[in-house]
């Protein structure tokens, strides 16, 4: 490949890691180029991406956008799972693809401006989702909403037996 070609696969590169705020680098080997059609229709239907890359020129690529850490996760074949809603979602897809077989293992990633280890994608991945966690939270705020009202309407309450209470015990005089 001429130095000319290599400076512009580069260049398309920088592009498509520019902004890039997580992604997983997957190990693929021995997947037949029909299943790995399948596998980028599936990702694609998540909003994901995956893309083989040149090592070589993916690590100058990462390199020229910021991300030095990840040269040493590039090693044997390799491609860039990009996309989704949040590194979690994303750790969540990559672990899919590991458990369904084939050649894919997870070599790491980035995300939350750091680079991660396949050990924490994987605890990534069993992490609830950003919508779970919000509903989550709701879920607690509600809860504790309800006690609060449960709590000041106990003090009407008890307000109103003594209240009732007196007026038995002055009729009753």
């Amino acid at each position: 490949m001429s130095k000319k070609l290599k400076a512009l696969i580069v260049k398309e590169l920088e592009k498509d890691f520019q902004g890039l705020d997580r992604c997983v680098i997957v190990g693929l080997t021995g997947i037949p180029a029909v299943e790995a059609d399948k596998m980028r229709r599936q990702l694609a239907s998540k909003k994901v991406r995956l893309q083989v890359v040149k090592n070589s020129l993916a690590g100058v690529a990462l390199q020229e956008v910021g991300l030095a850490g990840m040269k040493e996760l590039l090693a044997g074949p390799t491609a860039i799972v990009m996309g989704g809603t949040d590194i979690v979602e994303l750790a969540k897809t990559a672990e899919e693809l590991t458990k369904a077989g084939g050649g894919v293992q997870v070599k790491g990633g980035y995300g939350e401006g750091k680079v991660l280890l396949p050990k924490d994608i994987e605890a990534l991945s069993r992490m609830p989702g950003r919508e779970e966690m919000l509903a989550m939270l709701a879920g607690a705020m509600s809860g504790a909403l309800r006690n609060f009202a449960g709590m000041l309407g106990g003090v009407q309450r008890n307000f109103l037996y003594a209240l009732d209470g007196l007026g038995k015990k002055a009729a009753a005089q």
